[in-house]
């Protein structure tokens, strides 16, 4: 047995805690582009590849631009709390 993940099991990484999102970039119609980061983050950049407006998912509008990669927004989710299945209960 190895330590390597099989062809069926993507290999796993240590990442931050909270959603990731994959790398993607839109090609605009002015030569500009926006970037998706892996952190959620929007960046329009000119013709020349200068930042000129950031958008981060705590921003109002990262909405309106996200939905140009085919997101949308989601309220955070939390690990549920409560009764908690014990397993099998010993007869008797």
């Amino acid at each position: 047995m190895t330590d390597r993940p099989s062809h069926h099991e993507p290999a796993r990484t240590a990442g931050p805690r909270g959603r990731r999102y994959r790398r993607h970039a839109i090609e605009l119609a002015d030569g500009g582009r926006l970037v998706l980061g892996v952190d959620g983050t929007i960046e329009r950049t000119d013709a020349a590849g200068t930042a000129t407006h950031t958008w981060g998912t705590d921003d109002p509008e990262w909405p309106g631009q996200a939905i140009r990669f085919g997101l949308r927004p989601q309220a955070t989710t939390v690990a549920p709390h409560g009764r908690r299945d014990q397993g099998p209960k010993s007869p008797g």
